[in-house]
């Protein structure tokens, strides 16, 4: 079960009328029957590597079997990735972050380190949101072995939420199950009904469970670029994913042949 840690303290945000709780959603059941038999083939692969030459020195007690040790540190090596690997996966599944939309602003409960005692909990107000950019997170990313190999990459829609507490610009998430989830169109909904700036890039800067940059990463991007283009003012994810998609593509295109202008981010 997930823990249930003591409620954070009273806010205005808290006391508004809830729009709607997105919680993480565990793993299909197919990949995590997938992890696993993974997991198991490891755990058979260590201890054949541990197993087989410690049989072989007590069999035979041969003093030039003691090169059959390489293969036991490997083993070891492998069997302690392994159990990482399942104390991780047990983790997060007992751990799921949850984000609330508030008719007053945004609250998250956020467990993203692994081994946490306690969530990130954050209570923003719609007065401290500066902008939230609309992207992608990846989920996951198969390696083809048939037709030409290359790797096939699963996506799924992400709200960059940017906003100023104690005195700096601050980052949070809000990471949606897939693109055909209709609780995208609710954020996307409320957050033009508060006069939110909505914006969009193409740029992949999450993946599940993980991000892929860094926190302070992903504030010097916002804070840099110059790829970011609006979101439109109406219609919903599906409607404007593909157009928006080829909008950015076209602007960033015309970034990359144009000087940077004097005072850009890109001439800082």
């Amino acid at each position: 079960m997930t823990p249930d840690p003591s409620p954070a303290p009273e806010t205005s945000v808290t006391g508004s009328p809830v729009v709607h709780v997105l919680r993480e959603q565990p793993e299909d059941l197919f990949w995590r029957g997938a992890a696993v038999v993974g997991l198991f083939f490891l755990a058979v692969l260590a201890g054949l590597f541990i197993g087989v030459p410690a049989w072989l020195m007590i069999a035979f007690g041969n003093p030039w079997l003691l090169f059959t040790l390489i293969p036991v540190a490997a083993g070891v090596l492998l069997l302690v990735k392994t159990v990482d690997l399942l104390r991780r996966g047990a983790w997060h599944a007992r751990h799921r972050s949850t984000c609330t939309l508030h008719e007053a602003g945004i609250e998250t409960t956020e467990w993203s380190t692994v081994g946490a005692d306690a969530p990130v909990r954050r209570s923003i107000p719609w007065a401290d949101v500066a902008s939230v950019v609309a992207s992608y997170r990846i989920v996951r990313r198969i390696v083809l072995v048939q037709n030409g190999g290359g790797a096939l990459t699963e996506s799924a829609p992400v709200l960059h939420v940017l906003f100023d507490q104690d005195g700096r610009r601050q980052i949070t998430s809000v990471p949606f199950s897939s693109h055909q989830d209709p609780a995208v169109d609710t954020w996307i909904t409320e957050l033009r009904k508060h006069g939110v700036e909505l914006g969009y890039t193409a740029r992949a800067l999450s993946w599940r469970g993980e991000t892929c940059l860094s926190t302070e990463a992903q504030l010097g991007y916002f804070a840099t670029t110059e790829e970011v283009v609006p979101f439109p003012v109406t219609g919903g994810w599906l409607e404007n994913a593909v157009r928006l998609e080829n909008r950015w593509h076209q602007h960033a295109e015309q970034l990359r042949d144009q000087p940077p202008a004097e005072g850009s981010p890109r001439t800082r």
